[in-house]
């Protein structure tokens, strides 16, 4: 189950066996914790590292569904419902990318350290030309008008002989 919600959702998991028990007795639990208290802090220092961030629109709304590229990664992630995302990545510099339906695409340098957490990589896009007429055409319960490339081109060479 730990690949499936790598691969298709943003949930990384991790099962670690500490023992030779896969289920000790709540009893054993704290002397468990104990015994592998300092290599457990240790290896989650290590493994809480990437970006972190928030893709928002110009207005500081969170963009939902929203698809986060990191070049030579072969895994994108995508926002969750407020815009937020996560990526796990090792110290170094990446080129991100992000991509919504409907909104420009953006693309910048963010930096993992070797320090414990993640890297703060937030992103700010704009929405379209096409989808702000199309909001606004909405919004004053106007149709967009279609016209086919070839009528468009047949008025254009008519206009300057009907003047």
């Amino acid at each position: 189950i730990n690949d499936f919600s790598y691969l298709h959702t943003n949930c990384f998991e991790l099962s670690i066996y500490v023992g030779c028990d896969k289920y000790p007795h709540e009893s054993e639990l704290p002397e468990e914790w104990e015994n592998n208290r300092e290599s457990l802090i240790v290896f989650m220092e290590q493994v809480h590292r990437g970006i972190k961030g928030i893709v928002r629109d110009v207005h500081g709304k969170g963009i939902p569904n929203a698809v986060i590229s990191v070049e030579g990664v072969n895994h994108d992630i995508r926002t969750g419902a407020d815009g937020d995302y996560w990526r796990l990545l090792n110290p170094g510099e990446y080129m991100v990318g992000v991509k919504a339906e409907g909104y420009t695409t953006a693309t910048k340098t963010c930096e993992v350290g070797y320090d414990m957490g993640a890297t703060q990589c937030d992103f700010t896009i704009s929405k379209t030309n096409l989808a702000r007429i199309k909001e606004i055409m909405k919004k004053f319960g106007k149709q967009p008008i279609s016209l086919s490339v070839r009528r468009l081109r047949q008025r254009a060479r008519q206009w300057p002989q009907q003047r």
